[in-house]
C-alpha cells in the first residue's frame, strides 16, 4: 500500500525496481499508488481503477488506459498516450478525465460529474464484451516455443547492445576518442626539453632529460584511463540485468561481450596515444613495442575496472575507490621512490619486494625503459660488447677489491688466531662468492671451498681463494679490453666512413637520461654486502637474474622461466596478461562482490536486531 509514500523519485524507483524483480521471479503483486511518475507508471504491468462506491472502471494495460478515457469522451487527440516530443506519459489526466464535471449556463463547473461511477462501468464490461474473445478449450498445456539462445548468439547480442549504446551517446564518443591523444600530447608537449642556454638550441631526443618521466606517465595514463572507461560497464547495466534474470542467460557471455569491447577501445586508445606521444618526442620506431605494452596496461586496468564495477552499488564509491587504485601504482613501482629506499621493514636492498610484483605500472615501465635502451637503432649494435665489458668491468673494480679486502682481513685474522663475527661473515662472503664463480666458470676449478668454513678454514685454503680471485681479475681485465677493442673498431669504422651518420644515428635513437636510469650511474655504492653475498648495484640492465622463474632485480636485459632466458619485455607483457586473466576469473567467480554483500547483509542483520 503506496510503498513511495514520502520517497524521493529515485528512491521510488529503486522500490518499484525490487517489486519489479520479485513479479519477474513468479511473485503476483498488487499496489496501491498515488500519483506515480512517468517511469514509474511504465512499470506497471497492469493497472486496475476503482470508482466511487467500489465499480471497476478499467483493468489492462496502464499505457492503453489513457487511449481508452479518451476515445470514451471523444477527444481529439484520443490516440496519443504519450508526448510525442519526451515520451513522459500524465496518468492525473485518467481522473481528470474521469471526474470531469458538468458545466452550467455560465461555463462554471458543477458538482455533477459528466459521467458517473456506475456509467463508467457499465461502459468498461461493453468493451470487455465487445473485445472478448471467445476461446476453445485448451488440450493439455501448450507448446513452449521460447528457448534461451546459445552462448555465441548471447555473446554477439549483447555486444551489439553495448555498441549501440555507445554509438548513441555523443560525448562519450567524443570523450573516449580524443582523452587519448589528447593527454599524450600535453605530456609529450611539457617533457620535450631542450637546452635553450647551448650554442645550438635545438631539441635532440638523446639529450632529453624527461624520457624516463614520459615512459612511466605513459603507463599510469593506461592505467588511469583504462580503470575510468570501464569503472561504469556494469553498474549502469545492473538494471537490465535484473529484467533478464529469469532469462538464466550466461554470466560469461556477457562478461566477455563487456571485455571485447573494452579491449576494442582499449587498443584505439593505446595506438592514438603511441601515435601523438611518441611523435612528439621524436621517439623512432617501435610504434608497436610501446602500443603493445601500453595496451597490455590499459586492458589490466579495464579487467580491473570491470571488477570494482561489479562489485560495488555505488558510482560514487567506484570514482572515490579509483584514487586508491592508481596511486599504489605510482608509488610502489620503483620510479618516484626506489624499492630499496622504502621503508626497510617492507623492502629488500637485494630485490624487488613482493608487493613489486602486484604493480601493473612496474611491469610495464620496466619493459618500456629495457626495450627502449637495448633495441633502439644505436645501442642494439654495441649491447653484447656492452654487457660483457660491464660485467667484467664490475668484477674487476668492484668484486675483486671487496673480495681482496676481505681475504686481507682474514688472513690476519687467520695470524692473530681472532675468529670473531667479522672474520665469519668475511669468510662467508668469500665462500658464498667463490661458489658463484665456480657455476659461472666451472673451466676454472678451486679445490679449497669446503674449507671455506670457520672450524676448518686453514692459511693454505684462504692463499688458494687469494691466488683464485688474482687469476679471475686477470681474466675479467683481458675479456674487458678485447671488447673494449672490438667496439672501438666498430666506432672508429662508421666515424670514419661517416660521422656525420653515425652522430646523427646516436642523436636520435640514444638517450642519456634513460642510459642513466638502467645503469644506476648515479648511484653511490656500486654493491652492497647483504646475507652473505655481494650484490652488483650498476648496470642493472647488463646483468642477468639467478632466480629461475621470472624474479630478477629491477631493469633486468632478461628474465628465466624454467631456466630459458627470454627478454625482459616480453616476460613483462606476459605478467601483465597474467594478471589480467587472473582480474577476469575474479570477476567470473565474483568473490570481492560475494564478500560486499556478505558484509553488508550481516549489518542489516544487527540494524533490524537493534
Amino acid at each position: 500500500d503506496e510503498p513511495t509514500s514520502g520517497l524521493s523519485s529515485r528512491d521510488s524507483e529503486n522500490i518499484l525496481d525490487l517489486l519489479k524483480e520479485l513479479a519477474l521471479k513468479g511473485k503476483l503483486l498488487f499496489v496501491v499508488i498515488h500519483q506515480p511518475s512517468s517511469d514509474i507508471f511504465k512499470m506497471f504491468d497492469r493497472l486496475v481503477i476503482l470508482d466511487t462506491g467500489g465499480y471497476i472502471i478499467y483493468n489492462g494495460d496502464p499505457i492503453e488506459s489513457i487511449i481508452y478515457f479518451k476515445l470514451r469522451t471523444h477527444q481529439a487527440n484520443y490516440n496519443e498516450s504519450e508526448c510525442h516530443v519526451c515520451g513522459n506519459v500524465n496518468p492525473e489526466q485518467i481522473f481528470n478525465i474521469v471526474e470531469s464535471n458538468v458545466l452550467d449556463e455560465y461555463g462554471k463547473a458543477t458538482n455533477v460529474r459528466k459521467i458517473s461511477p456506475k456509467e463508467w462501468n457499465e461502459h468498461y464490461y461493453e468493451h470487455i464484451l465487445k473485445n472478448e474473445k471467445k476461446l476453445e478449450p485448451g488440450h493439455g498445456i501448450p507448446e513452449i516455443n521460447f528457448k534461451t539462445p546459445g552462448r555465441f548468439n548471447q555473446f554477439m547480442v549483447f555486444i551489439k547492445r553495448d555498441i549501440l549504446s555507445k554509438l548513441a551517446d555523443s560525448q562519450y564518443l567524443l570523450i573516449t576518442l580524443l582523452e587519448a591523444p589528447f593527454l599524450a600530447m600535453v605530456l609529450a608537449f611539457l617533457i620535450k626539453y631542450f637546452d635553450e642556454s647551448a650554442d645550438k638550441a635545438n631539441y635532440t631526443f638523446m639529450d632529453n632529460s624527461n624520457l624516463p618521466v614520459y615512459l612511466f606517465m605513459a603507463v599510469i595514463v593506461a592505467i588511469f584511463m583504462g580503470l575510468t572507461v570501464s569503472a561504469e560497464e556494469i553498474i549502469k547495466d545492473r538494471k537490465i540485468l535484473k529484467r533478464e534474470a529469469f532469462l538464466n542467460l550466461s554470466w560469461n557471455s556477457y562478461l566477455l561481450s563487456k571485455v571485447s569491447v573494452q579491449l576494442v577501445i582499449s587498443a584505439i586508445q593505446a595506438f592514438s596515444f603511441v601515435l601523438v606521444g611518441n611523435g612528439i618526442t621524436e621517439i623512432r620506431g617501435m610504434w608497436f613495442e610501446y602500443w603493445l605494452v601500453l595496451f597490455s596496461c590499459w586492458a589490466s586496468a579495464n579487467l580491473l575496472g570491470l571488477l570494482i564495477s561489479d562489485s560495488f552499488k555505488a558510482v560514487v564509491t567506484i570514482y572515490m575507490l579509483i584514487p586508491f587504485l592508481v596511486i599504489p601504482q605510482i608509488i610502489l613501482s620503483g620510479i618516484i621512490v626506489k624499492f630499496e629506499k622504502l621503508n626497510p621493514n617492507i623492502s629488500s636492498p637485494s630485490k624487488i619486494p613482493l608487493y613489486g610484483e602486484f604493480i601493473v605500472a612496474r611491469w610495464g615501465y620496466e619493459a618500456l625503459a629495457v626495450k627502449q635502451f637495448m633495441d633502439n637503432d644505436y645501442e642494439k649494435q654495441f649491447y653484447e660488447y656492452d654487457k660483457i665489458m660491464s660485467i667484467a668491468n664490475f668484477n674487476k673494480l668492484y668484486w675483486y677489491n671487496e673480495l681482496k679486502q676481505k681475504v686481507s682481513n682474514l688472513e690476519k685474522g687467520l695470524e692473530r688466531k681472532q675468529f670473531d663475527e667479522d672474520f665469519k661473515k668475511d669468510l662467508l662472503v668469500l665462500r658464498n662468492e667463490i661458489e658463484k664463480e665456480m657455476e659461472a666458470v666451472p673451466s676454472l676449478e678451486f679445490n679449497y671451498l669446503d674449507q671455506l668454513i670457520p672450524e676448518r678454514v686453514t692459511s693454505k685454503a684462504i692463499a688458494a681463494a687469494k691466488n683464485y680471485l688474482n687469476i679471475l681479475n686477470s681474466s675479467y681485465k683481458k675479456t674487458y679490453n678485447k671488447y673494449f677493442d672490438e667496439k672501438d673498431l666498430i666506432i672508429s669504422k662508421a666515424m670514419a666512413e661517416n660521422p656525420e651518420a653515425f652522430l646523427e644515428l646516436k642523436n636520435k635513437h640514444h638517450n642519456n637520461t634513460l642510459e642513466e636510469f638502467v645503469t644506476n650511474e648515479k648511484e653511490e655504492k656500486r654493491s652492497i654486502e647483504y646475507k652473505g653475498e655481494i650484490f652488483q648495484k650498476i648496470d642493472p640492465v647488463f646483468k642477468d637474474p639467478n632466480h629461475p622463474f621470472i624474479k630478477a632485480h629491477f631493469y633486468a636485459p632478461r628474465k628465466q622461466i624454467f631456466g630459458n632466458f627470454i627478454d625482459t619485455y616480453w616476460v613483462n607483457i606476459m605478467v601483465i596478461w597474467a594478471w589480467t586473466i587472473l582480474t577476469y576469473i575474479a570477476l567470473y567467480f565474483r568473490p570481492l562482490k560475494k564478500i560486499l554483500d556478505s558484509i553488508e547483509e550481516s549489518s542489516e542483520r544487527k540494524r533490524a536486531k537493534s
